[in-house]
Protein backbone atom coordinates (compact mmCIF):
# COMPACT_ATOMS: atom_id res chain seq x y z
CA UNK A 1 0.00 0.00 0.00
CA UNK A 2 1.57 3.85 -0.65
CA UNK A 3 2.12 5.63 1.82
CA UNK A 4 0.10 8.79 1.82
CA UNK A 5 1.61 11.57 4.00
CA UNK A 6 -0.65 14.57 5.10
CA UNK A 7 1.03 17.57 6.78
CA UNK A 8 0.19 20.34 8.99
CA UNK A 9 -2.55 18.18 11.00
CA UNK A 10 -5.09 17.97 8.15
CA UNK A 11 -6.80 13.97 7.38
CA UNK A 12 -6.57 13.60 3.62
CA UNK A 13 -9.44 11.37 4.71
CA UNK A 14 -11.41 14.13 4.90
CA UNK A 15 -12.28 16.83 2.35
CA UNK A 16 -9.80 18.69 1.20
CA UNK A 17 -11.51 21.29 -1.06
CA UNK A 18 -9.89 24.51 -1.29
CA UNK A 19 -6.16 25.60 -0.37
CA UNK A 20 -2.83 24.20 -1.76
CA UNK A 21 -1.42 20.42 -2.19
CA UNK A 22 1.47 19.26 -3.29
CA UNK A 23 2.10 15.64 -5.09
CA UNK A 24 5.71 14.34 -4.94
CA UNK A 25 7.38 11.76 -6.73
CA UNK A 26 4.73 11.00 -8.86
CA UNK A 27 5.04 10.10 -12.38
CA UNK A 28 2.80 11.49 -15.28
CA UNK A 29 1.06 9.66 -17.42
CA UNK A 30 1.01 11.45 -21.04
CA UNK A 31 -1.48 10.09 -23.21
CA UNK A 32 -0.99 12.45 -26.52
CA UNK A 33 2.85 11.10 -26.73
CA UNK A 34 2.28 8.02 -24.98
CA UNK A 35 5.02 8.26 -22.07
CA UNK A 36 5.31 8.56 -18.42
CA UNK A 37 7.64 11.55 -16.60
CA UNK A 38 10.37 10.50 -14.14
CA UNK A 39 8.96 11.35 -10.52
CA UNK A 40 7.99 15.01 -10.39
CA UNK A 41 6.05 17.40 -8.13
CA UNK A 42 2.88 18.41 -9.11
CA UNK A 43 0.69 21.57 -7.04
CA UNK A 44 -2.64 22.03 -6.65
CA UNK A 45 -4.39 25.74 -5.43
CA UNK A 46 -7.93 26.21 -5.48
CA UNK A 47 -8.92 23.83 -7.91
CA UNK A 48 -6.48 24.22 -10.28
CA UNK A 49 -2.96 22.70 -11.29
CA UNK A 50 -0.03 25.39 -10.84
CA UNK A 51 3.41 26.21 -11.13
CA UNK A 52 5.06 23.81 -8.00
CA UNK A 53 7.48 26.74 -7.68
CA UNK A 54 4.75 28.98 -6.26
CA UNK A 55 3.63 26.91 -3.12
CA UNK A 56 6.30 26.67 -0.73
CA UNK A 57 4.60 25.57 1.75
CA UNK A 58 1.19 23.68 0.70
CA UNK A 59 -1.54 22.78 3.23
CA UNK A 60 -1.04 19.03 2.66
CA UNK A 61 1.67 16.68 1.04
CA UNK A 62 0.84 13.49 -0.71
CA UNK A 63 4.04 11.62 -1.28
CA UNK A 64 3.69 8.52 -3.51
CA UNK A 65 5.55 7.29 -6.25
CA UNK A 66 2.20 6.37 -7.90
CA UNK A 67 1.03 7.58 -11.30
CA UNK A 68 -1.36 10.46 -12.23
CA UNK A 69 -3.39 11.19 -15.19
CA UNK A 70 -6.22 13.14 -15.68
CA UNK A 71 -9.60 12.27 -14.32
CA UNK A 72 -11.75 10.24 -16.92
CA UNK A 73 -14.55 10.95 -18.52
CA UNK A 74 -17.62 9.11 -19.72
CA UNK A 75 -19.68 10.29 -22.72
CA UNK A 76 -22.37 8.27 -22.47
CA UNK A 77 -23.91 8.14 -18.90
CA UNK A 78 -27.12 7.94 -17.39
CA UNK A 79 -28.13 10.02 -14.10
CA UNK A 80 -31.28 8.49 -12.55
CA UNK A 81 -34.66 10.85 -12.38
CA UNK A 82 -34.53 13.52 -9.55
CA UNK A 83 -37.83 11.88 -8.88
CA UNK A 84 -36.47 8.64 -7.71
CA UNK A 85 -34.87 9.97 -4.87
CA UNK A 86 -31.63 12.11 -3.48
CA UNK A 87 -30.04 8.90 -2.39
CA UNK A 88 -30.34 6.92 -5.53
CA UNK A 89 -28.43 10.23 -7.53
CA UNK A 90 -26.06 10.47 -5.07
CA UNK A 91 -24.68 7.45 -4.90
CA UNK A 92 -24.96 6.76 -8.76
CA UNK A 93 -22.68 9.89 -9.15
CA UNK A 94 -20.50 8.60 -6.35
CA UNK A 95 -19.64 5.38 -8.28
CA UNK A 96 -18.86 7.45 -11.44
CA UNK A 97 -16.03 9.52 -9.27
CA UNK A 98 -14.63 6.34 -7.36
CA UNK A 99 -14.31 4.72 -10.58
CA UNK A 100 -12.13 8.13 -11.36
CA UNK A 101 -14.32 9.75 -13.64
CA UNK A 102 -14.32 13.28 -13.08
CA UNK A 103 -16.92 14.40 -15.90
CA UNK A 104 -19.86 12.94 -17.33
CA UNK A 105 -21.95 13.57 -20.23
CA UNK A 106 -25.78 12.86 -18.84
CA UNK A 107 -27.48 11.40 -22.02
CA UNK A 108 -31.19 11.26 -20.95
CA UNK A 109 -31.68 14.54 -19.03
CA UNK A 110 -34.55 16.15 -17.25
CA UNK A 111 -35.15 19.71 -15.91
CA UNK A 112 -33.71 18.45 -12.45
CA UNK A 113 -30.59 17.95 -13.90
CA UNK A 114 -29.88 21.78 -14.61
CA UNK A 115 -30.31 22.26 -11.18
CA UNK A 116 -28.23 18.83 -10.11
CA UNK A 117 -25.52 20.52 -12.62
CA UNK A 118 -24.92 23.54 -11.15
CA UNK A 119 -25.13 21.82 -7.56
CA UNK A 120 -22.06 19.91 -8.77
CA UNK A 121 -20.64 22.48 -10.19
CA UNK A 122 -20.69 24.86 -6.72
CA UNK A 123 -19.04 21.82 -4.93
CA UNK A 124 -22.83 21.34 -2.70
CA UNK A 125 -23.27 17.37 -4.29
CA UNK A 126 -20.35 15.13 -4.20
CA UNK A 127 -19.86 14.00 -7.97
CA UNK A 128 -18.51 14.15 -11.06
CA UNK A 129 -18.27 17.64 -13.70
CA UNK A 130 -22.02 17.01 -15.48
CA UNK A 131 -22.96 17.83 -19.18
CA UNK A 132 -26.39 17.15 -19.72
CA UNK A 133 -28.91 16.41 -22.41
CA UNK A 134 -32.63 17.51 -22.34
CA UNK A 135 -35.18 15.10 -23.22
CA UNK A 136 -34.83 13.05 -26.06
CA UNK A 137 -36.30 13.25 -29.61
CA UNK A 138 -37.94 10.34 -30.51
CA UNK A 139 -41.17 9.61 -32.29
CA UNK A 140 -43.00 10.39 -28.98
CA UNK A 141 -41.88 13.77 -28.39
CA UNK A 142 -41.34 14.85 -31.75
CA UNK A 143 -44.48 14.91 -33.64
CA UNK A 144 -43.56 17.49 -36.73
CA UNK A 145 -40.92 19.50 -38.03
CA UNK A 146 -42.23 22.21 -36.48
CA UNK A 147 -42.59 20.60 -32.86
CA UNK A 148 -38.91 19.45 -33.59
CA UNK A 149 -37.87 23.41 -34.06
CA UNK A 150 -39.70 24.70 -31.04
CA UNK A 151 -37.96 21.87 -28.86
CA UNK A 152 -34.46 22.92 -29.35
CA UNK A 153 -35.53 26.46 -29.14
CA UNK A 154 -36.92 25.38 -25.34
CA UNK A 155 -33.54 23.03 -24.48
CA UNK A 156 -31.44 25.51 -25.86
CA UNK A 157 -33.22 28.41 -23.96
CA UNK A 158 -33.28 26.30 -20.79
CA UNK A 159 -29.71 25.92 -21.11
CA UNK A 160 -28.93 22.41 -22.10
CA UNK A 161 -25.46 21.68 -23.10
CA UNK A 162 -26.49 19.25 -26.01
CA UNK A 163 -29.85 17.77 -27.36
CA UNK A 164 -30.14 13.70 -27.19
CA UNK A 165 -30.95 12.08 -30.34
CA UNK A 166 -33.28 8.42 -29.63
CA UNK A 167 -34.54 6.47 -32.46
CA UNK A 168 -37.50 6.79 -34.10
CA UNK A 169 -37.52 10.25 -35.67
CA UNK A 170 -37.70 10.88 -40.08
CA UNK A 171 -35.73 12.81 -42.39
CA UNK A 172 -37.95 16.34 -41.90
CA UNK A 173 -37.73 15.73 -38.48
CA UNK A 174 -34.08 15.00 -38.09
CA UNK A 175 -33.31 17.83 -40.61
CA UNK A 176 -35.30 20.17 -38.88
CA UNK A 177 -33.62 19.47 -35.75
CA UNK A 178 -30.01 19.80 -37.19
CA UNK A 179 -30.99 22.82 -38.86
CA UNK A 180 -32.39 24.84 -35.87
CA UNK A 181 -29.55 23.43 -33.40
CA UNK A 182 -26.74 24.70 -36.22
CA UNK A 183 -28.24 27.78 -36.09
CA UNK A 184 -28.89 28.42 -32.18
CA UNK A 185 -24.98 26.91 -31.39
CA UNK A 186 -25.68 23.74 -29.84
CA UNK A 187 -24.69 20.01 -30.57
CA UNK A 188 -26.67 16.94 -30.73
CA UNK A 189 -26.24 13.91 -30.33
CA UNK A 190 -27.00 10.51 -29.71
CA UNK A 191 -28.30 8.00 -31.68
CA UNK A 192 -29.34 7.31 -35.53
CA UNK A 193 -32.59 6.29 -36.48
CA UNK A 194 -33.42 4.02 -38.82
CA UNK A 195 -35.54 6.09 -41.31
CA UNK A 196 -32.77 8.89 -41.02
CA UNK A 197 -29.68 6.67 -41.37
CA UNK A 198 -25.95 7.24 -41.51
CA UNK A 199 -25.37 9.01 -44.72
CA UNK A 200 -27.47 11.86 -43.61
CA UNK A 201 -25.85 12.26 -39.81
CA UNK A 202 -22.38 11.87 -41.98
CA UNK A 203 -23.54 14.62 -44.04
CA UNK A 204 -24.73 16.95 -41.28
CA UNK A 205 -23.18 18.82 -38.26
CA UNK A 206 -24.06 15.90 -35.40
CA UNK A 207 -21.28 15.80 -32.90
CA UNK A 208 -21.46 11.64 -31.88
CA UNK A 209 -22.72 8.95 -33.22
CA UNK A 210 -23.14 6.77 -29.51
CA UNK A 211 -23.47 2.90 -29.98
CA UNK A 212 -21.99 2.57 -33.59
CA UNK A 213 -25.89 3.32 -34.01
CA UNK A 214 -26.23 3.13 -38.25
CA UNK A 215 -22.95 1.09 -39.47
CA UNK A 216 -24.52 -2.18 -39.51
CA UNK A 217 -27.50 -1.24 -41.64
CA UNK A 218 -24.58 0.31 -44.17
CA UNK A 219 -22.73 -2.87 -43.95
CA UNK A 220 -25.04 -4.72 -45.65
CA UNK A 221 -24.58 -4.45 -49.48
CA UNK A 222 -27.90 -3.25 -51.41
CA UNK A 223 -28.20 -6.82 -53.14
CA UNK A 224 -28.20 -8.73 -49.85
CA UNK A 225 -31.77 -10.41 -48.96
CA UNK A 226 -30.91 -8.94 -45.73
CA UNK A 227 -31.07 -5.20 -46.70
CA UNK A 228 -33.50 -2.95 -45.76
CA UNK A 229 -34.68 -5.50 -43.11
CA UNK A 230 -35.33 -4.67 -39.29
CA UNK A 231 -31.90 -4.57 -37.76
CA UNK A 232 -33.12 -5.31 -34.16
CA UNK A 233 -30.74 -4.14 -31.43
CA UNK A 234 -28.10 -2.28 -32.67
CA UNK A 235 -28.06 -4.38 -36.01
CA UNK A 236 -27.73 -7.62 -34.88
CA UNK A 237 -30.35 -9.30 -37.16
CA UNK A 238 -27.90 -8.17 -40.13
CA UNK A 239 -25.02 -9.83 -38.93
CA UNK A 240 -24.95 -12.37 -42.06
CA UNK A 241 -25.50 -9.48 -44.45
CA UNK A 242 -22.61 -7.43 -43.11
CA UNK A 243 -19.77 -7.20 -45.54
CA UNK A 244 -16.88 -6.65 -43.55
CA UNK A 245 -14.89 -5.14 -46.94
CA UNK A 246 -17.13 -2.54 -46.12
CA UNK A 247 -15.71 -0.98 -43.13
CA UNK A 248 -12.31 0.94 -44.10
CA UNK A 249 -14.57 3.54 -46.12
CA UNK A 250 -17.35 4.29 -43.87
CA UNK A 251 -14.25 5.01 -41.56
CA UNK A 252 -12.85 7.16 -43.91
CA UNK A 253 -16.32 9.12 -44.13
CA UNK A 254 -16.60 9.38 -40.73
CA UNK A 255 -13.31 10.77 -40.21
CA UNK A 256 -13.60 13.14 -42.88
CA UNK A 257 -17.30 14.01 -41.41
CA UNK A 258 -15.51 14.82 -38.59
CA UNK A 259 -18.17 13.51 -36.71
CA UNK A 260 -17.39 11.40 -33.30
CA UNK A 261 -18.05 8.18 -32.05
CA UNK A 262 -18.98 7.09 -28.41
CA UNK A 263 -19.01 3.18 -29.02
CA UNK A 264 -20.50 1.87 -25.64
CA UNK A 265 -18.90 -1.17 -26.50
CA UNK A 266 -18.79 -3.11 -23.06
CA UNK A 267 -22.44 -3.21 -23.08
CA UNK A 268 -23.00 -4.72 -26.21
CA UNK A 269 -20.39 -7.55 -25.21
CA UNK A 270 -22.31 -8.13 -22.25
CA UNK A 271 -25.18 -8.82 -23.44
CA UNK A 272 -24.55 -10.15 -26.31
CA UNK A 273 -21.51 -12.70 -25.20
CA UNK A 274 -20.74 -12.34 -22.03
CA UNK A 275 -20.98 -15.04 -19.52
CA UNK A 276 -24.24 -13.88 -17.48
CA UNK A 277 -23.67 -16.07 -13.80
CA UNK A 278 -19.97 -14.61 -14.16
CA UNK A 279 -20.86 -11.02 -15.01
CA UNK A 280 -23.62 -11.08 -12.36
CA UNK A 281 -21.06 -12.17 -9.75
CA UNK A 282 -18.40 -9.56 -10.14
CA UNK A 283 -17.73 -7.47 -7.23
CA UNK A 284 -19.23 -4.50 -8.74
CA UNK A 285 -22.20 -5.70 -8.51
CA UNK A 286 -22.50 -5.47 -5.27
CA UNK A 287 -23.28 -1.78 -5.46
CA UNK A 288 -26.23 -1.98 -7.49
CA UNK A 289 -29.93 -3.16 -5.60
CA UNK A 290 -30.80 -6.66 -5.73
CA UNK A 291 -34.04 -5.94 -7.68
CA UNK A 292 -32.50 -3.73 -10.46
CA UNK A 293 -29.55 -7.07 -10.93
CA UNK A 294 -32.78 -9.59 -11.14
CA UNK A 295 -33.93 -7.40 -13.92
CA UNK A 296 -30.84 -6.74 -16.06
CA UNK A 297 -30.41 -10.67 -15.77
CA UNK A 298 -34.54 -11.16 -17.06
CA UNK A 299 -33.56 -8.52 -19.72
CA UNK A 300 -30.29 -9.83 -20.87
CA UNK A 301 -31.84 -13.89 -21.12
CA UNK A 302 -34.83 -11.93 -23.28
CA UNK A 303 -32.35 -10.70 -25.23
CA UNK A 304 -30.07 -13.58 -25.86
CA UNK A 305 -32.95 -15.74 -26.95
CA UNK A 306 -33.57 -13.42 -29.93
CA UNK A 307 -30.09 -13.18 -31.26
CA UNK A 308 -30.19 -15.48 -34.41
CA UNK A 309 -27.81 -18.57 -33.04
CA UNK A 310 -24.19 -17.87 -33.29
CA UNK A 311 -24.58 -14.56 -34.49
CA UNK A 312 -23.29 -12.64 -31.37
CA UNK A 313 -19.80 -13.82 -31.49
CA UNK A 314 -19.88 -12.02 -35.01
CA UNK A 315 -21.52 -9.22 -34.18
CA UNK A 316 -18.95 -8.59 -31.69
CA UNK A 317 -15.90 -9.61 -33.84
CA UNK A 318 -17.22 -6.84 -36.86
CA UNK A 319 -18.22 -3.76 -34.11
CA UNK A 320 -14.19 -4.53 -32.90
CA UNK A 321 -12.99 -4.28 -36.17
CA UNK A 322 -15.20 -1.41 -36.72
CA UNK A 323 -13.57 0.66 -33.53
CA UNK A 324 -9.76 -0.31 -34.73
CA UNK A 325 -10.94 1.27 -38.50
CA UNK A 326 -12.05 4.11 -37.01
CA UNK A 327 -9.30 5.03 -35.03
CA UNK A 328 -6.96 3.54 -38.05
CA UNK A 329 -8.46 6.02 -40.15
CA UNK A 330 -8.25 9.03 -37.32
CA UNK A 331 -12.09 9.14 -36.89
CA UNK A 332 -12.66 10.28 -32.93
CA UNK A 333 -13.18 8.01 -30.32
CA UNK A 334 -14.97 9.19 -26.70
CA UNK A 335 -15.10 7.26 -24.11
CA UNK A 336 -18.71 5.72 -23.21
CA UNK A 337 -19.73 3.03 -21.91
CA UNK A 338 -23.56 3.61 -21.55
CA UNK A 339 -24.22 2.85 -17.73
CA UNK A 340 -26.35 2.33 -15.58
CA UNK A 341 -27.51 0.07 -18.10
CA UNK A 342 -27.92 -3.84 -18.52
CA UNK A 343 -25.13 -5.60 -16.74
CA UNK A 344 -23.15 -1.81 -16.79
CA UNK A 345 -22.29 -0.63 -13.05
CA UNK A 346 -21.44 2.69 -12.97
CA UNK A 347 -17.91 3.53 -13.22
CA UNK A 348 -16.58 -0.33 -12.92
CA UNK A 349 -18.05 -0.22 -17.25
CA UNK A 350 -15.40 2.50 -17.89
CA UNK A 351 -12.85 0.36 -16.98
CA UNK A 352 -13.70 -2.79 -19.29
CA UNK A 353 -14.27 -0.13 -22.72
CA UNK A 354 -10.85 1.07 -22.19
CA UNK A 355 -10.13 -2.60 -22.02
CA UNK A 356 -12.20 -3.85 -25.00
CA UNK A 357 -10.76 -0.53 -26.96
CA UNK A 358 -6.73 -1.82 -26.62
CA UNK A 359 -8.60 -5.32 -27.59
CA UNK A 360 -9.72 -3.75 -30.85
CA UNK A 361 -6.33 -2.39 -31.76
CA UNK A 362 -5.71 1.00 -30.00
CA UNK A 363 -2.82 1.69 -27.89
CA UNK A 364 -3.38 2.24 -23.78
CA UNK A 365 -2.17 5.70 -24.64
CA UNK A 366 -4.55 6.07 -27.35
CA UNK A 367 -7.45 4.29 -24.76
CA UNK A 368 -6.76 6.72 -22.58
CA UNK A 369 -6.95 9.94 -24.71
CA UNK A 370 -10.56 8.37 -25.67
CA UNK A 371 -11.70 9.46 -22.38
CA UNK A 372 -9.57 12.52 -22.08
CA UNK A 373 -7.74 14.78 -24.60
CA UNK A 374 -9.93 13.80 -27.30
CA UNK A 375 -12.75 14.49 -25.02
CA UNK A 376 -11.48 17.92 -23.96
CA UNK A 377 -10.65 18.66 -27.34
CA UNK A 378 -14.47 17.83 -28.24
CA UNK A 379 -15.78 20.12 -26.16
CA UNK A 380 -13.62 23.03 -27.08
CA UNK A 381 -12.52 22.74 -23.38
CA UNK A 382 -8.30 22.75 -23.21
CA UNK A 383 -8.09 23.43 -19.12
CA UNK A 384 -9.57 19.95 -18.72
CA UNK A 385 -7.87 16.47 -19.66
CA UNK A 386 -4.40 17.75 -18.70
CA UNK A 387 -1.74 17.99 -16.73
CA UNK A 388 -0.33 21.25 -17.11
CA UNK A 389 -0.33 24.15 -15.11
CA UNK A 390 -3.62 25.94 -15.66
CA UNK A 391 -5.53 22.84 -15.98
CA UNK A 392 -8.45 22.17 -13.95
CA UNK A 393 -7.40 19.60 -11.01
CA UNK A 394 -9.36 16.39 -12.12
CA UNK A 395 -6.71 14.11 -11.05
CA UNK A 396 -6.25 9.87 -10.89
CA UNK A 397 -3.69 8.76 -8.80
CA UNK A 398 -3.07 5.04 -10.02
CA UNK A 399 -0.50 2.51 -8.30
CA UNK A 400 0.64 0.99 -11.64
CA UNK A 401 1.27 2.82 -14.73
CA UNK A 402 -1.50 2.18 -17.52
CA UNK A 403 0.40 2.75 -20.44
CA UNK A 404 2.11 -0.72 -19.86
CA UNK A 405 -1.48 -2.35 -19.05
CA UNK A 406 -4.79 -0.51 -19.60
CA UNK A 407 -6.26 -2.46 -16.68
CA UNK A 408 -3.93 -0.63 -14.47
CA UNK A 409 -6.74 2.18 -14.66
CA UNK A 410 -8.70 -0.23 -11.51
CA UNK A 411 -6.04 0.33 -9.09
CA UNK A 412 -6.61 3.89 -7.83
CA UNK A 413 -5.06 5.34 -5.11
CA UNK A 414 -7.21 8.10 -4.84
CA UNK A 415 -8.96 10.71 -6.68
CA UNK A 416 -9.38 14.46 -6.87
CA UNK A 417 -12.40 16.11 -8.33
CA UNK A 418 -11.29 20.24 -8.78
CA UNK A 419 -9.14 20.22 -5.86
CA UNK A 420 -10.81 18.25 -3.69
CA UNK A 421 -8.80 15.24 -2.88
CA UNK A 422 -10.50 11.17 -2.43
CA UNK A 423 -8.42 9.11 -0.65
CA UNK A 424 -8.26 5.24 -1.14
CA UNK A 425 -10.04 5.12 2.71
CA UNK A 426 -12.66 7.95 2.05
CA UNK A 427 -13.76 6.24 -1.50
CA UNK A 428 -13.88 2.58 0.07
CA UNK A 429 -16.36 4.56 3.05
CA UNK A 430 -18.71 5.40 0.49
CA UNK A 431 -18.71 2.62 -1.59
CA UNK A 432 -19.44 0.13 1.26
CA UNK A 433 -22.16 2.31 2.03
CA UNK A 434 -23.53 2.42 -1.17
CA UNK A 435 -23.21 -1.66 -1.28
CA UNK A 436 -24.73 -1.84 2.41
CA UNK A 437 -27.63 0.22 0.88
CA UNK A 438 -28.00 -2.00 -2.25
CA UNK A 439 -28.13 -5.41 -0.44
CA UNK A 440 -26.77 -5.01 3.48
CA UNK A 441 -23.25 -6.33 2.57
CA UNK A 442 -20.38 -4.33 2.92
CA UNK A 443 -18.08 -3.86 -0.48
CA UNK A 444 -15.47 -5.99 -0.43
CA UNK A 445 -11.80 -4.28 -0.28
CA UNK A 446 -9.53 -3.97 -3.29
Amino acid sequence: MRCLIAIVALSLSLSLDAGTLVFENVRLIDAESGTVSEPVRLAVRDGFIVDADEIAEPDAVIDDSGYLMPGLAEMHAHVPPMRVGDQQVHDTLMLYLAHGITTIRGMLGETGHLELRQQLANGEITGPRLITSGPSFNNNTVSSPSAARDMVRAQAEAGYDLLKLHPGLWPEAFHAIAETAEKLGIDYSGHISVAVGLDRALDSNQGTIDHLDGYGQKLVPEDHALYGTDPGLFAVNLVEGMDESLIPELARRTAEAGVANVPTQSLMENWAIGDIDALMEREAMGWIPTETRAQWRERVEDIRNRIPEGQGERFIEIRRALIGALHEAGATILLGADAPQILQVPGDAIHHELEIYVASGLSPAEALATGTINIARYLDQPVHGCLEPGCVADLVLLEANPLEDIGSTRGIQGVMRAGEWFDRKRLDQALEAIAERASSTSVPRR
